[in-house]
């Protein structure tokens, strides 16, 4: 994955080519190319790390220097122009590459498409070789040590595609970022603020037990979902993600190239998804049982909702095997409930990470922060003794380390779902676990 490098053409010392509407090249670039900034953060890009914006007071000189002084390998580069002609019937958006570089004109492609299906008014003028464009050679092409394209958006001199530009700029931002982000493979997660609608999912005529999620009219299905559909996550680096109360979705559109149909039930509000192949997972609701989920399943549903949850707690699901083991819980659904208690090691709640606190135990919102513990290993194992204390009547190992067992009536929650108005007061709290054991196990 790399980094966007974005330009936008001319500078502040030179206006470039002058619009019918009477505004100049730059400034028109220049806005274009702020909203795109908006755009990019939007899913979730950091400028300065995940983007850089060239500043607007260099001419192109000191615009390719500026780059390459910053670039590093796998890094990408765009410039944002406005054509112009002499006749105002020439319209439309086209791409220049480095003449004789066949990638090079795969991402001059890419760009260009990805900017067309966002602005379907616009005229396709293809992608073409930087000497095709009136010059000898196009600098921006040539000599920024990284990838670089430079797309002419519309003509300037055209009243319609001028029009588009002024009422759909926001359309051209999308379409550029949609196309960037697939070149540089970054994969940003979308950080939300306001909870996106839910929505049912059907597979193969059978209503899956989770839901999706509708963002700006598309279908997101959670991600482990993908590996039930026979879908190696590793296929999906480049796939839009979107976090939603700790769980991670994407785009269900792009599961396509993998053999899945799609269809859309306004009626139901339904996603229903086709495969040749879905298998069912048998779970367990019985907490003194044998996990069978492996250490790298529970790694794998970690990264796949957290890519930054092993890095605190690099030895977290082999702790849970191992404690779970000596107390004969079953560690898919404690290490289940660890995901849905802390969001997958986002603590978005009262508890913080510092606490090794993985189950909530002793919060009772408002802020009250709950029980601390010294180290993972003992936070873990306050966890099984807890579950244990709930689901049987059996001893547990000495020390006992959970400060709340001496208040639970032991064994009167030996299912999964007998936990619910017990452990939390949520009716549907079981069987939240549950859904998480299942796309656990299901992990290939």
């Amino acid at each position: 994955m790399g980094r966007i490098f974005i330009s936008a053409g001319h500078f502040t010392g030179d206006s470039g080519a002058p619009s019918v509407l009477g505004t100049k090249e730059a400034d028109e670039m220049i806005q274009t190319r702020d909203v795109l900034i908006q755009e990019l953060e939007s899913r979730g890009l950091r400028q300065g790390q995940d983007f850089f914006s060239v500043p607007d007071t260099i001419n192109l000189r000191p615009t390719i220097d500026w780059i390459n002084a910053r670039s590093r390998s796998g890094d990408i580069a765009v410039e944002l122009h406005g054509n112009s002609a002499d006749a105002s019937v020439a319209r439309g958006a086209e791409s220049y590459y480095a003449d004789g570089n066949d990638q090079r004109k795969a991402d001059a492609k890419k760009l260009l498409n990805a900017l067309l299906a966002a602005v379907p008014g616009l005229e396709n003028r293809g992608a073409k070789p930087d000497n095709a464009s009136g010059h000898s050679r196009l600098g921006f092409c040539r000599d920024v040590d990284i990838p670089s394209v430079l797309i002419e958006l519309c003509f300037l001199s055209s009243p319609d595609d001028m029009d588009l530009l002024t009422n759909q700029r926001d359309k051209f931002a999308k379409g550029l970022a949609n196309g960037l982000l697939e070149w540089s493979h970054l994969n940003p997660i979308i950080p939300i603020s306001t909870p996106f609608p839910a929505i049912d999912i059907e597979i193969n005529g059978q209503r899956y037990e989770e839901q999706g999620i509708i963002v700006n009219d598309n279908s997101f299905i959670p991600i482990d979902l993908a590996t039930r559909l026979g879908i190696n996550l590793a296929e999906l680096n480049s796939v839009r993600r979107v976090n939603q109360n700790g769980i991670v979705f994407i785009k269900a559109v792009d599961l396509q190239p993998f053999n899945i149909s799609l269809k859309w039930d306004s009626a139901t509000r339904t996603i229903i998804l086709g495969t040749p192949t879905f298998p069912r997972a048998i779970i367990s609701e019985r907490i003194i049982s044998i996990g069978s989920a492996t250490e790298n399943q529970l790694k794998s549903l970690l990264q796949a909702n957290n890519p930054n949850a092993l890095s605190q707690f690099p030895d977290l699901p082999r702790l849970y095997i191992e404690e779970s083991a000596l107390e004969g819980v079953n560690h898919n659904i404690a290490f289940s409930q660890m995901c849905l208690e802390t969001g997958y090691l986002n603590f978005t709640g009262d508890v913080e990470p510092s606490q090794n606190n993985f189950c909530g135990l002793g919060t009772i919102g408002g802020g009250v922060r709950g029980a601390s513990f010294p180290d993972a290993r003992t936070g873990v194992k306050a966890h099984i003794q807890h579950l244990k204390a709930y689901a049987s009547e059996d001893p547990v190992l000495p020390p006992i380390v959970d400060p709340r067992f001496g208040l639970i009536k032991r064994g009167i929650a030996a299912l999964v779902t007998d936990l619910s108005e017990l452990w939390a007061t949520d009716k549907n709290y079981g069987n939240k676990i549950l859904a998480v054991q299942r796309r656990l196990i299901e992990i290939v």
